[in-house]
């Protein structure tokens, strides 16, 4: 089964897609089965599809993939720069496909997703 087949059954039919989502991507990076912007291909693939909201759902993923990897053992900085790394490449490679809004729409919830797992630093 693909990254992509995994996150949309677990989204699928639930009512809590964010939680959902939340809980594979954490599950896949922590066992490390999922890449980290393989996940993020494949939930802004899941938005082209209308499965879900590429902006939530691109958020989502980046605050479970950082969540992951402090729990793995990396302090919250290396992790932010580990997932903002593979997340700008996903994203990259949409822009290659012509997919502005698409693009756009992941960005916005790479931003959100900063703001959400940096507060803890801010004073």
């Amino acid at each position: 089964m693909s990254v992509k087949e995994i996150l949309k059954s677990s989204i699928e039919g639930s009512g809590e897609v964010a939680k959902s989502l939340m809980e594979t991507v954490t599950g896949l990076v922590k066992e490390g089965t999922g890449d980290i912007g393989e996940l993020f291909g494949a939930v802004i693939d899941l938005g082209k599809e209308g499965v879900v909201d590429v902006t939530e759902g691109t958020k989502d993923v980046y605050v479970a993939s950082v969540k992951a990897l402090e729990e793995s053992g990396q302090t919250t900085e290396e992790a932010i720069t580990t997932v903002t790394t593979k997340a700008e490449e996903a994203i990259g490679a949409i822009g290659e496909g012509g997919a502005e809004s698409v693009g756009d729409a992941a960005k916005k919830g790479i931003e959100e997703a900063k703001g959400i797992v940096t507060k803890p630093f801010e004073k």
